[in-house]
């Protein structure tokens, strides 16, 4: 898996797995993302990708390979290994070397992986992801002690995130509308954070200039799982449609979640009844009063 989302979409379906046939599991993930199956203790294993990948896994004795990423270099891998059992989606590429096939409504989303699930006979699956990852003392100390060093009041902090992947600029909404957001709410009494991951520290920077009380920044220097620790932290979080988003509601912080062209009923955080969901059909037309009126700690 090689999208934060899609990781934490696995982990119902990982747990299940778990708790009722006592399974090893080796996970394909990508490196920075590994944390957050190993601190949950649902892996065995991390499985190394690269020119040897396949080499590299001859030595196991797998009985199943289950196919969350319809990735044909992970589905090549599975059939190539022999493994005897292949679930995964009817969509994918490569379905033809499937054993088992499912059909995947929609975009990849946790109620897609639950299907899974169940075709490789597992009985009873969470339908959320709250709860299951495990943030070690380590990284929430670092954060208190980022906390405490910035002087920020955790009780008034809103975790705000902004960004997407070059593939998902239309999920972003205009930045001029963020400022709007970020001055309104520090007007009003909260500390607006903007978060994020080291490599966005620039352009959130840029963003912060533009505010008039600039927000404080906060990149997970120590990797996913300061990032995961913060928004636990954190008293609220607003942002799009990311995985970002989703992590924050794993952690069991409430979102409120803007979506334009992507379909809330299908990738919502979870549980929907805990979060706030601003949809409209394309995301320019969502305005910096629709999230402020929204904010409630």
């Amino acid at each position: 898996m090689n999208q934060l989302g899609d990781l934490l979409f696995s982990l119902p379906v990982l747990q299940a797995a778990k708790q009722e046939l006592n399974a090893r599991i080796c996970s394909v993930v990508r490196q920075d993302l590994s944390p957050l199956l190993i601190s949950a203790g649902l892996v065995d294993e991390i499985l190394p990708k690269g020119e040897r990948f396949i080499k590299s896994l001859r030595k196991e004795e797998f009985n199943k390979a289950v196919l969350f990423s319809e990735s044909p270099r992970s589905l090549i891998a599975a059939y190539l290994l022999r493994i005897k059992e292949r679930i995964g989606f009817k969509t994918s590429s490569l379905s033809f070397l499937l054993t088992k096939k499912v059909q995947r409504t929609g975009v990849p989303s946790l109620f897609n992986n639950i299907k899974l699930g169940f075709e490789i006979g597992l009985k009873t699956m969470r339908t959320d992801y709250t709860g299951i990852l495990n943030i070690p003392s380590e990284n929430l100390n670092n954060v208190k002690k980022w906390f405490k060093e910035n002087k920020v009041d955790v009780s008034k902090t809103i975790a705000v995130s902004i960004n997407a992947s070059r593939k998902r600029q239309n999920k972003c909404l205009e930045e001029n509308k963020w400022v709007e957001i970020i001055d309104i709410l520090s007007k009003k009494g909260f500390n607006c954070v903007l978060s994020g991951a080291e490599w966005e520290r620039e352009s959130l920077n840029k963003t912060a200039k533009k505010c008039r009380i600039k927000p404080k920044l906060f990149t997970a220097e120590n990797g996913i799982l300061d990032s995961a620790a913060f928004l636990k932290i954190s008293s609220l979080f607003i942002g799009i449609d990311s995985g970002a988003m989703h992590l924050a509601a794993a952690v069991g912080t409430k979102c409120i979640a803007v979506f334009g062209c992507t379909d809330p009923l299908q990738i919502c955080p979870v549980p929907l009844e805990k979060h706030t969901i601003i949809k409209k059909g394309d995301i320019t037309q969502v305005t910096a009063e629709d999230i402020i009126l929204k904010v409630k700690i």
